[in-house]
């Protein structure tokens, strides 16, 4: 399977995102306090927000697969399938 250069560049900017919300994710719940009251600025929201950032990043990068994949004429797994290789 061959990849354009655009579309190998809209994977590397969300992975990079993706990787960027990780980071951020983890700084937030190396701050975590179990005993703190929740509220927007605390870092159990903030950590929150990260991961659902990088779920979304990670979307994007499925998305864009699926249709390199689906161009290129390779049958796509079904959502939510596990592929495991020896």
């Amino acid at each position: 399977m061959e990849i354009a250069l655009r579309r190998l560049t809209e994977l590397a900017v969300h992975v990079k995102l993706a990787s960027e919300a990780v980071l951020a994710a983890a700084r937030h719940v190396a701050e975590m306090r179990p005993d703190e009251a929740p509220s927007d600025a605390n870092p159990w929201s903030r950590a929150m927000e990260d991961l659902l950032e990088m779920n979304v990043q990670l979307r994007f990068m499925e998305r864009i697969l699926r249709t390199l994949t689906r161009d290129d004429g390779v049958a796509a797994a079904p959502r939510g399938a596990r592929i495991f290789t020896p």
